[in-house]
């Protein structure tokens, strides 16, 4: 039984195009006052993140009309380039410092973070790799070791940039892939308690420690580095119920530090209140909810681990952004996917949800699943396959 292409998630697509006009509007009125101290021009910002937008979204609708087999095809070459990038971040005059960091290679007038490209080929490649094994998924030497690899390659070049708070965004998609993908439980168990117990030292240690001790009393802290989230404890709070109103941000006017980047959920929370932000948090949830809806119900396990990858890489983005702009957790500087200003983030963000929505035409309808045989056995990527292909079928 084949499964008939048809129409993308419309739902989906609906949800991502507004979510990503709702930030051109939010990157407006929280740079605005910013944009003219720093450039003499209040657009600055905005007019930078609609080239963006539109960029990013014919990168969609590129992706979106595009076959996912391709990126099983190119995964391999992908991956190559994304860490010869990593790697050129360090090389002078190719590499930027930017307050002490190497994230950014400089292109002319414009500039890109690499890391924004890894967390789609290397997310890509992981789900060609486990797909390949097969049956041999099963055994660790086949499947977790050259994973587990893969990964600590790209996450060690990341955490040397250094960009701690990214690498750990980063983790959670190819872990969700491998377990998803049936890598042994127990492996992917004891590399997680690693990683917890190597990490504690880390996250203690220079400037992150400073993030953690601000946080657990920021008040304490408000005149170092407790500074910027009790500044944004004050935009949400005096939003209230229904917020200020556009453009009638108070902490936007340089109380809270660039508030158009990583911090623009609190100006939005201050200009549109509790139910704005809440609104915002719901179409999340939809995108989170229609990307596992695609996961579960795409016949090829490449395409259903993709799914989850990229699913997983705006899931945590959402969960980390808005738990450290509310005081939930230590800040981690990570930007709001299609809000914060940005445009690698932007731009690659549409990609993979363009991507996302070429699998959605390929997931099996109703009818079609009630014809598929209730033990067919498993075959190659690419062919008709049966649904029952991971941890998350019965």
């Amino acid at each position: 039984m084949k499964v008939t292409r048809h129409r993308p998630d419309f739902v989906l697509f609906l949800v991502v195009i507004l979510l990503a006009m709702i930030g051109l509007v939010a990157v407006y009125s929280a740079s605005a006052i910013y944009a003219y101290k720093m450039q003499d021009t209040p657009n600055y910002y905005f007019l930078r993140q609609l080239m963006f937008f539109v960029i990013g979204t014919f990168g969609m609708l590129f992706a979106m009309n595009t076959h996912y087999q391709m990126w099983y095809k190119l995964s391999r070459p992908m991956l190559l380039v994304t860490y010869l990038l990593l790697v050129m971040v360090f090389v002078p005059g190719v590499g930027m410092n930017v307050n002490g960091a190497y994230r950014w290679i400089s292109l002319g007038p414009f500039s890109f973070q690499p890391t924004e490209i890894a967390m789609i080929t290397i997310n890509l490649y992981l789900a060609y790799l486990l797909t390949k094994k097969g049956d041999r998924v099963s055994d660790p030497k086949a499947s977790f070791w050259p994973s587990v690899i893969l990964v600590v390659i790209g996450f060690g070049l990341i955490i040397l940039e250094p960009d701690m708070d990214t690498a750990i965004t980063f983790a959670g998609g190819p872990f969700l892939i491998m377990f998803v993908a049936g890598v042994p439980w127990k492996h992917l168990r004891n590399t997680m308690l690693l990683a917890i117990i190597t990490s504690v030292p880390l996250a203690l240690m220079g400037y992150r420690g400073d993030r953690i001790w601000a946080y657990l009393d920021p008040f304490k802290h408000m005149d170092g580095d407790g500074y910027q989230i009790v500044q944004s404890l004050f935009a949400i709070s005096t939003g209230g119920w229904t917020g200020r109103g556009l453009g009638h941000s108070i902490e936007k006017f340089s109380y809270l530090p660039e508030a158009h980047t990583d911090f623009i959920f609190a100006i939005f929370s201050e200009e549109w209140g509790l139910i704005g932000g809440l609104f915002l948090i719901v179409l999340y949830g939809v995108v989170i909810w229609r990307g596992i809806h695609i996961a579960l119900n795409v016949q090829d396990k490449f395409a259903q681990l993709v799914a989850i990858g990229i699913t997983s890489v705006i899931a945590m983005a959402v969960f980390f952004n808005i738990g450290s702009v509310s005081g939930l957790l230590p800040v981690i500087g990570v930007p709001l996917p299609f809000i914060s200003y940005g445009g690698t983030s932007l731009v690659f963000k549409l990609f993979m949800m363009g991507i996302l929505l070429n699998i959605s035409r390929y997931t099996a309808r109703p009818e079609e699943i009630a014809l598929l045989p209730s033990s067919a056995p498993r075959i190659k990527h690419g062919a008709n396959i049966d649904l029952k292909t991971s941890r998350f079928d019965a």
